[in-house]
């Protein structure tokens, strides 16, 4: 008995869902290209180690470093 699981994959940057895979970066995790000719970005990972790209990252960075 076989069990495949499937993954929807969006685009976090256009929420396309015409996304292919684009081999590995450099910590392992798996790249996706974004094939929508509209996108900004053409590349993005699943999850990411680092939130900074997060919305609210910046500004909770700043008022951090003024208080």
């Amino acid at each position: 008995m076989s069990c495949v699981t499937s993954v929807d994959v969006q685009c976090p940057h256009c929420q396309s869902t015409s996304i292919s895979k684009a081999g590995k970066s450099p910590k392992g995790q798996q790249r996706y290209l974004c094939t929508n000719s509209e996108c900004p970005k053409k590349t993005s990972l699943l999850h990411y180690v680092k939130r900074a790209w997060e919305d609210g990252v910046k500004e909770t960075a700043i008022d951090m470093v003024l208080n």
